[in-house]
């Protein structure tokens, strides 16, 4: 039987899945890029770049060759009467090469020529089409109709009340302080909304991200390598129950954004820039999440970005290594003049 992907993408953070109603959307989107733009449509244009980059060669070369023709010519009329006919006639003869030479690049440069006005032609005629394509804006198949149509496969995002009683992860303050800066209304975060389903499993979000009126959320997600009581292993690869805990969500019509505690700490913008990414995919021009004014990006490699899930082996390794007290020197901080220390 084929693995779900909730099931099979879990090699690194963050990890991300799409409810089955938002998926068919994206789909739908894709196609509609597909059909409509002429990014997509039309022929890629193909260019020759050493050909273009040796044009001005080209030229130079010719000059030579005809400038060595001429001076040859005139050379072996002066041999053949002045000292020998023979010796004439074979330095014309070989001059010939010169001229065939000269004719060979004139054609090239003439169909080269003619291959970079066509290029010209296509590219401003599919700049006219592009242009065409962002001026024709069409209503009916907007991104927020398609999230309209489908608002009552997303009426269980609700199914939730606030649990205080539950347990808080050391960097949820300092991530919570992040996502206020980027999501500001429509958009509503809530914490520890505990959910509940016929069997009694009752799981309690970190964070929950909601636009009331698409109702288009997310269930944002810390996992941390181990606890600082005990140094308990916890967020295993290896753990199934963390996969069933994903599924409960994308059935209720949730996006599920799993960050590792390092990503938070270390980059809690680049995080709230994935989070942005994500929702935008869903979001018309003008409803799409901005960069806030005071934020300044800096390029991440996936090496620097992307964190590798851990099994109970390495857990046990960092907490031996005190991995989460080195990386969480800007949670520290953030802590001690906003908040009493915590642990979790």
């Amino acid at each position: 039987m084929e693995k779900l992907i909730v099931e099979q993408h879990r090699e690194y953070y963050p990890m991300t899945f799409y409810p089955e109603c938002l998926t068919k959307i994206l789909d739908r989107f894709k196609k509609l890029q597909l059909n409509n733009n002429p990014t997509f449509c039309l022929e890629p244009i193909s260019i020759c770049i050493p050909k273009i980059h040796y044009y001005g060669k080209l030229k130079l070369i010719q000059f030579y060759l005809g400038s060595i023709a001429v001076i040859i010519f005139a050379f072996s009329i002066t041999v053949s009467f002045l000292f020998s006919h023979r010796v004439g006639i074979f330095i014309f003869f070989f001059n010939i090469l010169f001229f065939i030479g000269y004719y060979i690049l004139q054609i090239y440069e003439e169909n080269l020529k003619n291959d970079l006005r066509q290029i010209d032609r296509q590219i401003t005629s599919r700049k006219y089409l592009i242009e065409q394509f962002k001026n024709n804006t069409n209503d009916s198949k907007s991104k927020t109709v398609f999230l309209l149509n489908t608002l009552d496969k997303r009426d269980s995002i609700y199914d939730f009340q606030i649990n205080n009683d539950a347990e808080k992860g050391f960097s949820e303050a300092y991530f919570l302080n992040y996502l206020n800066k980027w999501f500001p209304y429509p958009w509503r975060i809530i914490e520890h909304c505990q959910f509940e389903d016929e069997q009694g499993y009752t799981p309690t979000a970190d964070f929950i991200l909601i636009d009331d009126d698409l109702k288009l959320a997310v269930d944002l997600e810390i996992d941390e390598p181990y606890s600082f009581k005990g140094s308990l292993p916890i967020h295993l690869i290896e753990d199934p129950k963390y996969i069933y805990r994903d599924k409960f969500f994308l059935k209720l019509g949730y996006i599920v954004i799993r960050f590792a505690e390092y990503q938070i700490a270390k980059h809690p913008d680049y995080c709230c820039l994935h989070i942005a990414r994500v929702l935008n995919q869903f979001l018309d021009r003008n409803t799409k999440i901005a960069l806030p004014n005071s934020i300044n990006i800096e390029p991440l490699t996936p090496q620097e970005w992307k964190v590798k899930t851990w099994t109970q082996r390495e857990s046990q390794i960092m907490a031996d290594n005190h991995i989460r007290e080195a990386y969480l020197e800007p949670v520290y901080a953030f802590m001690k003049l906003n908040f009493p220390p915590t642990s979790r």
